[in-house]
């Protein structure tokens, strides 16, 4: 949610398209925003849900992937959800 506003804060002076994809949300509502937008800030759980379940979901335009706080991720024991990650993109 911090990277999300952070980049609201500033995004809106520039050309960028962001949406927020976390647990809790509208599932259908992110499907839709998905395909259009230039950034996407997501949590490690509900990314894989899309790159498993949204048919639009296509990783091999990515030109970067951030993973904020990856060093805590792993430590939380999200290990095989971020080598999943790294396995859909090319």
């Amino acid at each position: 949610m911090q990277a999300f506003e952070v980049l609201r804060s500033f995004g809106r002076l520039h050309d960028l398209s962001a949406a927020l994809i976390i647990g809790g949300k509208d599932v259908e509502l992110e499907r839709k925003h998905i395909a259009t937008m230039n950034v996407i800030i997501a949590t490690p759980g509900r990314l894989l849900q899309h790159m498993d379940e949204t048919s639009n979901f296509d990783g091999s335009t990515l030109k970067m992937l951030v993973m904020d706080e990856v060093d805590r991720m792993l430590d939380m024991g999200f290990k095989s959800q971020v080598d999943e990650i790294m396995s859909n993109l090319p």
